[in-house]
């Protein structure tokens, strides 16, 4: 398999050519995230974008880490080389911070929700789940208490929530508590972005879709000798993923098409994805 990826991977066209090639149109809500991978016993990161319109996962990067560097790097290439016609974005926190802080400064002014599942996830793994826990009951308490205000069917629904919470907040004393109530007050408008935006996700499943479509395969491979392995394998999968039409799409309009046709991209049944990658890219 691997030496499969090698030979065609090498002269498969990167996700820029094929934007320059098919000049796909995004609906303009962004949807990033990473995933961590493992090669030769070093962890790197990919970086991943998808067009929440389309659900095309137009760009990926592979980057040692998932730092300031890389991310802004992963941004500004999504801004100045795809051009993309921004919106509003859907991100996780990333490590430090670095996806909020960092998309910010590239694009000021554009709306960015940050990520509910992800948010939940956190104060999931921080509020220790033991009966034998001191706090159990307030563990519990809080994780659902936090749920419902991450899952309001309104904003003022939310705020209200959290102005209630300040006649109990005295009894959660445990520090993971406070650090947890703090992060939630701290992010409070950018979990709550969506409501005021128009067809903007509270979350970011589509992108997670992809990187879990993406993890299935990896597994698959059984790792990679270097980056540059993974490289060639990542650019094959993603350009199959983009051909490849939706069989099962809970939305109607989308099945039997794929990403790219879903972003206008015409004519592509006739195209076999494999030998579209390899053909060399006329368009300048």
């Amino acid at each position: 398999m691997l030496n499969w990826v090698n030979h065609f991977g090498r002269n498969a066209k990167s996700p820029i050519e094929i934007a320059r090639e098919l000049n796909p149109q995004w609906g303009g809500i962004l949807e990033i995230d990473g995933k961590y991978i493992n090669i030769q016993n070093q962890t790197y990161t990919i970086f991943v974008a998808v067009d929440y319109t389309t659900n095309d996962p137009f760009y990926f990067h592979l980057a040692e880490e998932e730092d300031k560097e890389n991310t802004e790097t992963f941004l500004l290439i999504i801004k100045e080389v795809f051009k993309y016609p921004i919106s509003a974005a859907v991100s996780d926190f990333g490590k430090g911070r670095v996806f909020i802080d960092l998309f910010d400064q590239i694009y000021p002014g554009i709306p960015h929700q940050a990520c509910v599942s992800h948010f939940a996830r956190y104060v999931d793994i921080r509020l220790p789940k033991s009966k034998k826990s001191k706090y159990h009951q307030l563990n519990e308490y809080l994780r659902l208490y936090i749920k419902n205000i991450l899952y309001a069917q309104s904003y003022n629904d939310a705020e209200e929530m959290l102005v209630r919470f300040n006649r109990i907040e005295h009894l959660f004393i445990a520090k993971y508590h406070k650090e947890i109530i703090r992060s939630l007050r701290r992010n409070f408008s950018l979990l709550t972005r969506h409501f005021f935006e128009p067809d903007l996700p509270r979350d970011n499943n589509v992108v997670e879709n992809v990187i879990q479509q993406l993890n299935q395969k990896l597994n698959q491979m059984h790792g990679f000798k270097n980056p540059q392995n993974a490289y060639y394998f990542l650019k094959l999968w993603f350009c199959a993923r983009r051909f490849r039409p939706f069989e099962s799409s809970q939305i109607r309009h989308r099945r039997k098409l794929s990403s790219l046709s879903l972003a206008g991209v015409n004519n592509l049944t006739h195209k076999n994805w494999l030998k579209f990658s390899q053909q060399k890219n006329t368009v300048n």
